[in-house]
């Protein structure tokens, strides 16, 4: 897979993560089933690049972390929502 395939990849996962955010944010269930493979696989054909290769990929690595953590915390809030 080439970095620019890597790079959209990314990009598509990002946006079904923010898309999840926000889904959970309003209140509604989000089958994640197999996010955890999808980000697992990606993390390492970027991290199997070429060393200058992957640190092109890195900020928009660092972009869906940053991502996954506002959907964790949503998922943390909506939970504790549903214990009230």
């Amino acid at each position: 897979m080439t970095p620019a395939d890597i790079r959209t990849k990314m990009e598509e996962l990002k946006t079904y993560i923010q898309d999840a955010d926000i889904a959970v944010r309003g209140g509604k269930m989000v089958d994640l089933g197999g996010l955890d493979k999808r980000v697992s696989q990606i993390c390492l054909q970027a991290t199997s690049q070429p060393k200058a290769k992957a640190l092109e990929i890195q900020p928009l690595m660092a972009e869906l972390i940053g991502e996954l953590e506002r959907l964790t915390l949503s998922l943390k809030d909506y939970r504790d929502g549903l214990s009230r």
